[in-house]
């Protein structure tokens, strides 16, 4: 188990952040986009001390933070260790898309119906944005799957779905650092971008079917591709270990 690099988080600003949920809400969405961009990696031990001095904080807000997140899924509480970092076995994920099919389904079905025009163009630049970026690093896999998360959670919005909406960011959240890591998207982003235009077009054609069907094929999709991605980078690192073995 290692601790996380809490060197590259960014300290804490000079005055407390102006926001409803003050401290914990901050922290956690530190810590939260830490998670999420690879920074702190899945089984990195959580230290509330080490936290705290980071950000300048008692331990209170930090451990309400951390609940925040376990409530999220993103870390999970081990016993006379603390708070770690959540890591999720191919099952977990191909549950978590399963259940993702069928939420995006019947939002893009009634964003289809209610959508409006600023919705449209809303999407329309998301996926505009989307189209121009090419990835070759870390960041350019990152850069997209921000704007990736904004152009599903306009679909949300534009059909009404705010608990859906709710429900989708936590599950999006606990597969979106592997997704923010390219495993899904190298080599396949022109694939992704060509199944948004769709998407899009049948929302702009007030196309209630397609616009499910197109979403859940995605969905469907993008989590082959995760669990491809995965499985073969774990491929990748079972082949130096062998090799040690084999020369011992």
């Amino acid at each position: 188990m290692t601790r996380a690099p809490y060197l590259s988080l960014p300290a804490m600003p000079p005055e407390p952040p102006d926001q409803p949920g003050g401290l914990p809400d901050f922290v956690a969405a530190r810590l939260r986009d830490a998670i999420l961009s690879g920074a702190i990696e899945a089984e990195a031990l959580l230290r509330q001390e080490d936290i705290g001095q980071r950000f300048g904080v008692s331990r209170p807000p930090v451990r309400e933070a951390l609940r925040q997140l376990e409530a999220e899924g993103l870390v999970v509480s081990r016993p006379r260790r603390g708070y770690v970092v959540a890591r999720l076995d191919p099952s977990e994920i191909a549950e978590i898309f399963d259940i993702r099919m069928v939420l995006e389904a019947q939002a893009a079905e009634h964003a289809a119906l209610k959508r409006s025009e600023a919705d449209l163009r809303a999407m329309e630049g998301l996926v505009v944005q989307m189209e121009q970026i090419r990835i070759e690093s870390a960041e350019d896999g990152q850069r997209f799957a921000l704007l990736n998360r904004d152009f599903h959670a306009r679909i949300c919005e534009a059909g009404g779905r705010r608990f859906s909406g709710q429900v989708l960011v936590t599950l999006r959240n606990q597969v979106e650092r592997y997704v923010r890591l390219g495993s899904a998207l190298i080599g396949n982003v022109d694939r992704v971008n060509r199944e948004h235009r769709g998407i899009l077009e049948a929302c702009r054609a007030g196309d209630a079917s397609r616009m499910a069907a197109l979403s859940l094929s995605h969905v469907q999709e993008t989590g082959r591709r995760l669990l491809a991605g995965l499985a073969h980078a774990r491929e990748d690192a079972a082949v130096p270990e062998a090799r040690a073995d084999g020369g011992r």
